[in-house]
């Protein structure tokens, strides 16, 4: 199954800023989601709704939308492990 995704600039300029080899671990995790091969897994209480692709030490959070040919994945937060919930929970709430 062919799903869609889309960056959100964030997750972009996040992507650019890693090393090659990183860059090239995140490329393959987000066409592995397109390809069907992996499903982000769902994050849970205040951030019911969303889902985390988890590529090394680094967390992409996802929002998925129904679309007319399968599920559309949009790529809408990246951040090390470390501090991606945290980060992401302040600007949801900032919204």
């Amino acid at each position: 199954m062919k799903n869609k995704v889309l960056l959100e600039q964030q997750v972009l300029l996040f992507i650019q800023r890693q090393p090659p080899a990183t860059r090239k671990r995140l490329r393959e995790g987000l066409h592995a989601v397109e390809n069907g091969r992996v499903f982000p897994e769902p994050l849970e209480d205040e951030l019911d709704g969303f889902y985390k692709l988890k590529i090394e030490g680094i967390r992409i959070i996802l929002q998925m939308e129904t679309g007319v040919s399968g599920p559309v994945f949009k790529a809408v937060f990246a951040e090390r492990r470390g501090v991606v919930y945290e980060i992401f929970r302040q600007l949801l709430r900032l919204e």
